[in-house]
């Protein structure tokens, strides 16, 4: 019976994704970091290249035993024991400086705050779910 709880699609779908605006946050950080040192190109992995990964693992049914979504080796993204990893690729949508860096804080910026407000939106969404199963075992009992 407990297993079934996360069977279905909802939390695997919820775990991934914060998994993945987690690893990004750290990406984005370090973006932010480095933003002075020259030669430094950002790197990203496209919310978009992200969610087309995952709807395609879950068409497939890439799903472990424990129920968790599993990716593909062309996936922008790897789970393995530690979390998630991500394969990022260099971001070119920036004037190139003459040091060889192509900043741009305020575009890192709107990366990060975007993917806060999503991570926050995908945690409020599972906080709901576990409230909704602890609603339904205390009515049970």
């Amino acid at each position: 019976m407990i297993e079934g709880l996360h069977a279905g699609t909802t939390l695997p779908v919820l775990e991934r994704s914060l998994q993945y605006m987690s690893a990004r946050h750290r990406l984005l950080t370090n973006n932010l970091a480095n933003i002075e040192t020259p030669g430094f190109r950002p790197m990203d992995v496209s919310p978009k290249a992200f969610h087309a990964a995952l709807r395609d693992a879950i068409d497939a049914g890439q799903t472990e035993k424990d129920g968790s979504i599993s990716f593909d080796g062309s996936a922008p993204v790897a789970v393995t024991e530690e979390g998630m990893v991500l394969k990022p690729e260099v971001l070119a949508e920036n004037i190139m400086f003459h040091d060889g860096n192509d900043r741009s804080v305020e575009r890192i910026m709107q990366k990060i705050t975007e993917n806060v407000y999503t991570y926050r939106l995908a945690s409020q969404m599972l906080r709901n779910r576990f409230d909704s199963i602890s609603m339904a075992i205390r009515e049970r009992f």
